[in-house]
């Protein structure tokens, strides 16, 4: 059986950690046969705290490890630096 992975950005960093990543995804409207886009927020482990606002990272379903954790961060895909974290307004 394979895990399911899912592509995000981080979108918190506050809690130790675990991270906040906001998978976009884009549905077809069933009647109008129209794109949307749907996002959904997933906290997931990130065990040495290396992921920080804004990058693009994949995470990997696993077992429960809190109420709300069930993901765990698997790599991290672009880094984002902090001349660009600045830029967008993020705190550092």
């Amino acid at each position: 059986m394979s895990k399911t992975t899912l592509t995000g950005t981080v979108t918190s960093t506050k809690m130790t950690k675990t991270i906040t990543v906001q998978v976009v995804r884009e549905v077809r409207h069933s009647k109008y046969n129209k794109l949307y886009k749907v996002s959904k927020k997933f906290h997931a482990h990130d065990e040495k705290e290396e992921a920080h606002v804004g990058d693009l990272v994949t995470i990997e379903e696993c077992i429960p490890l809190s109420k709300s954790k069930s993901w765990v961060l698997k790599t991290i895909d672009k880094k984002v630096t902090k001349l660009q974290r600045q830029l967008q307004g993020v705190e550092i």
